[in-house]
């Protein structure tokens, strides 16, 4: 399905009223699932209780007829489900989201009868309600029910989600992104220009900088904010760079699975806790953009998870003038063509201002969007407000057990975290910020893979991969988190 520039933003507007009311409150011509395909999933015995089980398949049926544009048949089955568990509001939510206009003032007065709660006609209210109730456990079958929901939009997710798939998240925080499977095309093994001939960039662009076995590379963020993920092989190793606009993080992996096999990567169309989820092609498991963990699938069930890689989001003039020898994505004009995107540093921001999802757990220490540079080391998950490290340049730090040391390039907004090995650090007075001085009279130069020290005696401090994130992005991951 090409996607042209009135076409992507059209579907940006009706993704931010979905989060808002859910899709019947759009016009049927912008609905993705007005035509529903006839999917009716068995429902194994998940339970030592066989009882619970099948009345847990009456629920899910009930619950269609709850969602049927025949009054009678709604009428009958909310009277069924006025009696039901409370945990019968999870699967409830999600068949008000998929219902159709005449048949969504009967769902939200069950949800209203079944919880006490009045909380509109808006989705989105709904839907962070039934995520905060870790109280409730979804009934059997729950994993399927969701699938079939899903397949409504594309049929694939009937397979993604199916009756035996291992789900590694909460699965009812799951959301619709507004695009099918692979509606928003990754790039594949992109051509590469020396920077000599990158007349395509202006010297103020981003981009995200990698260096792995002596090669650089520069990936332009005006062309990754549109297509989000990207498969490429950089100094021998293949990786994956997947790009959360809606939480803000762009995160590198290393993109082999346990048997050294290559994985290729998409974007799912689903969204858990605003932040995307990918899928591997092989296998079609589901993948948290944010933690690199396989969490529904094939994938899932071997607990896979994928080793995080430093990259520093930096200016375009700072990369190159750091490594001259650095090489440059050069975006495929065809694509551009193709798909209607415009390949100027903030357009795809523009083209989706306003559009955000629903995240039920939220903190107001720092402001919603507050820029954060992130890192977990260990089991310990930290955040570092950029306007505070833009303020001292240099943090020394404990996370993790581990000492480190975060340095922002002023000229650039670069920020970079490394092992301290126990020495203090501080800043020349120098532009552009090559150096850091330790308090032993020793400099080491500032490189991709670690701190180097000047003298050319001993090793590197090494390089602690971290990201940067919108603050409500990461809290409702870490909630735990600590703060700088």
């Amino acid at each position: 399905m090409k996607t042209t520039p009135a076409a992507f933003l059209r579907l940006t507007a009706a993704v931010s009223c979905l989060a808002l009311a859910g899709p019947a409150a759009l016009p049927a011509q912008d609905r993705l699932m007005d035509d529903p395909l006839a999917v009716r999933p068995t429902y194994p015995t998940l339970d030592s209780n066989a009882g619970r089980t099948r009345a847990a398949g009456a629920v899910y049926d009930r619950l269609r007829r709850l969602m049927s544009d025949r009054k009678k048949a709604r009428r009958n089955a909310a009277k069924a489900l006025a009696r039901a568990d409370p945990a019968t509001l999870i699967p409830l939510v999600d068949a008000y989201f998929f219902s159709p206009n005449e048949a969504r003032p009967d769902v939200r007065q069950l949800l209203e009868d079944l919880s006490g709660e009045r909380l509109g006609n808006h989705y989105r209210g709904w839907f962070e309600y039934v995520g905060s109730r870790e109280d409730l456990v979804p009934p059997p079958g729950y994993v399927a029910w969701k699938g079939e929901l899903f397949s409504r939009i594309d049929p694939v997710f009937s397979r993604i989600l199916g009756p035996d798939t291992t789900v590694r998240l909460r699965l009812r925080e799951v959301h619709w992104g507004g695009v099918r499977l692979d509606q928003i095309p990754a790039i594949e093994d992109p051509a590469a220009v020396p920077a000599d001939m990158a007349r395509f960039m202006r010297d103020t662009d981003t981009v995200f900088g990698v260096s792995i076995g002596g090669e650089r590379r520069a990936y332009p963020v005006k062309v990754l904010s549109w297509h989000e993920l990207l498969n490429d092989t950089v100094g021998g190793q293949p990786i994956t760079l997947s790009f959360c606009t809606l939480c803000g993080s762009g995160i590198l992996y290393s993109a082999v699975d346990a048997n050294g096999e290559r994985l290729r990567f998409g974007t799912s169309g689903l969204l858990y806790r605003s932040n995307k989820l990918m899928f591997d092609r092989a296998t079609l498991s589901l993948w948290s953009n944010l933690t690199g963990e396989a969490v529904v699938g094939v994938r899932a069930a071997e607990g896979a998870r994928l080793e995080m890689l430093p990259m520093t989001l930096t200016r375009w003039d700072a990369w190159r003038t750091r490594y001259p020898d650095t090489t440059i994505m050069r975006p495929d004009p065809e694509a551009a063509r193709r798909t209607g995107f415009r390949y100027v540093e903030g357009a795809a921001d523009q083209a989706r201002s306003g559009v955000e999802f629903p995240v039920w757990r939220q903190s107001d220490a720092l402001e919603r969007n507050a820029r954060i540079y992130a890192l977990r080391i260990g089991d310990e998950a930290k955040a570092y407000p950029l306007d505070r490290l833009r303020t001292e340049h240099l943090v020394h730090d404990t996370v993790g057990g581990l000492e480190i040391v975060l340095v922002l390039d002023a000229a650039s907004d670069a920020v970079r975290a490394y092992q301290s090995g126990r020495r203090r650090f501080r800043v020349p007075q120098e532009t552009p910020l090559r150096q850091l001085h330790a308090e032993d009279g020793t400099a080491w130069w500032i490189a991709e893979e670690g701190l180097v020290p000047d003298s050319g005696d001993g090793d590197l401090l090494p390089r602690v991969a971290g990201h940067a994130a919108f603050w409500f992005g990461w809290y409702a991951f870490y909630p735990d988190t600590g703060i700088y």
